[in-house]
């Protein structure tokens, strides 16, 4: 407590209402007056090793550059002492007594006005963190010496209540002590475990050496503040272990250094395997944020894309303060910089790795392809930085996911005229469906889309290289027509017609439109989009999103060269007719691999087995 010699000062007003701002709103978690406690340590941990370079007067300059943690359980007290620069009398009333005045501004503005590029980074905003102590202690104790070799040491107490006491201290080594006097609900502040926890959490990588005891705590260096020719593979994938609790090497890492529009350091990581839900709005995503080397937040959204969720990773800027909150990350034009900077980069990056490196590419769009035509879909201003990257399977990519919308391009003949695709279950299942036999037989590619967004996607893309997208579903293909195709319904039997206007009779609740086509060979009919707008597969998707029940009334084309419509045609029993007629409309989504009300599947295959 205060000896007799002390002198007892009032804290300014702005002081006392900070007091009561840090105490009772600033701070989500009391146990971020550690983490500012050992910034401030570090921050006068670099003031006194730039001074050293060129002082050879500093006092106590043969002290080892650290910063100790200390618990006495006995007392409730945590004290965390520094090498650092240290304070004068007047250093302290000025950088602590008053806001504005604090000794790293000013010596911030010293260094700006020197040219030499080796200047420390200094962190913090001491004489501001400093009070969120008193979150957590009852009373607290400064002890410190400074780095002039004349200076007296001083002690400083307070506890936090309106006034503080100064007096001389028989400290003699250069640095800075912070003991806290810890409240009683506070007192888990005293286990060693808990004090690890939170130097891992968010001082693991300050440039000093942090013992607890006489056990360093923190990692010597950290990974991003190393030369990228200076870090192997196996400590990048070790970081990324590290800092996901994953047990497997990531896909890919991309290491970004910035230092124009805002200075900054990311590591990247595309993991082995989606970490999140790609509909889990609420699922927490983002990268690590750390401002000059100390943690600053979890799951940072405002980094990345939301479409880009999927990676894991951190960054380390020079250009955001230590005590950002939430709120104001959101809204800083600092972080919007470095969101636009790492998005070119990463998008960038996983070019040239399609480029250069196929297998490694297709593990990242088997995992996470979707978050990509996400992106298409939904960031228009990046659309035709992401189409370079979408990856598909066709009928003539071996069953590989391996095409590119440019490659497609590439292959098609003169004369057509569109980029097909055609959208299932399965590669498997559209290899079979009706749909193609057209595409088969004429030789022409289709991109095969087991994903309902891809339909989304290629439905909202403008024309690529002036080849515009279109749904082999589609009512309209756009493609050269035979003269067989030529010929209206005027050229068609009277029994063809009559059929035709009893499919639409007796299907009239499941069909809008009855047609007879010709882009079918082997199938006797399939389902079509007479409308032009949205596919099956994105209503099924869109409808099940809502949890409503599936809009199942289609479009149905009849291949007049058929043999079964043929004689189905001919077939005038009106009853068998009218079972026949039905049994075709399930043939239609079975050659799908839809199956419509089972039941009455059974009911009309029954009689044909017996």
């Amino acid at each position: 407590m205060a000896n007799a010699t002390s002198e007892s000062f009032a804290f300014k007003t702005e002081i006392q209402e900070l007091l009561h701002l840090i105490v009772h709103t600033l701070y989500t978690h009391q146990e971020i007056f550690l983490r500012e406690l050992l910034s401030n340590a570090t921050d006068a941990l670099s003031k006194v090793q730039f001074e050293s370079l060129t002082n050879p007067d500093l006092y106590d300059k043969d002290q080892p550059l650290e910063i100790e943690i200390e618990i006495d359980n006995k007392l409730k007290m945590l004290t965390i002492t520094d090498t650092g620069v240290g304070m004068t009398r007047d250093q302290l009333i000025q950088q602590i007594g008053t806001i504005a005045h604090s000794g790293t501004k000013k010596f911030l503005n010293e260094i700006k006005n020197m040219k030499d590029a080796s200047a420390p980074d200094l962190i913090g905003q001491f004489g501001v963190g400093f009070y969120s102590v008193f979150m957590v202690a009852d009373y607290v104790t400064l002890e410190t010496r400074s780095m002039e070799t004349d200076a007296a040491a001083v002690r400083w107490e307070s506890d936090g209540s309106g006034s503080y006491t100064l007096s001389t201290s028989e400290r003699r080594r250069r640095g800075t002590s912070i003991t806290l006097k810890l409240k009683k609900e506070f007192e888990e502040f005293l286990e060693e475990s808990r004090i690890k926890q939170l130097i891992n959490q968010y001082s693991n990588y300050l440039p000093f050496p942090v013992l607890l005891g006489k056990e360093r705590v923190n990692q010597p260096e950290a990974l991003w503040r190393k030369p990228k020719a200076d870090i192997s593979e196996d400590e990048y994938n070790e970081f990324y272990k590290q800092i996901t609790n994953d047990y497997q090497d990531p896909i890919f890492v991309e290491d970004i250094a910035s230092e124009a529009p805002v200075q900054f350091r990311a590591l990247l990581y595309v993991p082995p395997r989606a970490p999140v839900e790609f509909a889990g709005d609420e699922a927490e995503h983002g990268v690590k944020l750390y401002a000059k080397r100390v943690f600053i937040q979890d799951h940072c959204k405002q980094l990345l894309p939301r479409f880009l969720r999927f990676m894991r990773g951190m960054v380390d800027s020079e250009d955001i303060p230590l005590n950002v909150s939430r709120e104001m990350i959101q809204n800083d034009r600092n972080i919007l910089k470095i969101n636009k900077v790492i998005t070119k980069k990463v998008i960038d990056a996983l070019k040239k790795l399609g480029e250069t490196d196929e297998e490694a590419y297709l593990k990242v769009w088997g995992q996470h392809g979707r978050f990509i035509k996400e992106g298409v879909h939904s960031e228009a201003e990046l659309r035709d930085k992401l189409l370079p990257l979408l990856r598909y399977t066709t009928t003539k990519s071996e069953r590989k996911p391996n095409a590119t919308l440019e490659g497609y391009v590439s292959r098609m003949n003169d004369t057509q005229k569109a980029i097909y695709y055609a959208v299932g279950d399965s590669v498997d299942q559209l290899m079979r469906s009706p749909q193609l036999e057209y595409f088969q037989k004429h030789d022409i590619e289709v991109i095969l889309a087991t994903d309902p967004l891809d339909d989304l996607v290629f439905t909202q893309l403008p024309p690529f290289q002036e080849k515009r997208f279109i749904n082999v579903e589609s009512g309209d293909l756009d493609l050269p027509k035979s003269d067989d195709e030529k010929a209206d319904d005027a050229s068609l039997s009277d029994s063809l017609k009559q059929l035709k206007d009893k499919v639409r009779s007796v299907l009239q609740e499941q069909v809008n439109e009855v047609r007879f086509g010709h882009h079918l060979e082997k199938a006797p009919c399939r389902f079509y989009n007479a409308s032009g707008g949205m596919s099956h597969a994105v209503k099924k998707m869109v409808f099940q999103m809502d949890g409503l029940s599936i809009p199942m009334k289609r479009d149905l084309e009849l291949n007049p060269n058929h043999p079964l419509i043929l004689a189905l045609a001919e077939n005038k029993d009106g009853e068998d007719q009218e079972k026949r007629i039905r049994l075709l409309f399930h043939l239609a989504h079975l050659a799908e691999g839809q199956v419509f009300e089972p039941q009455e599947l059974a009911e009309l295959i029954t009689p044909y087995l017996s």
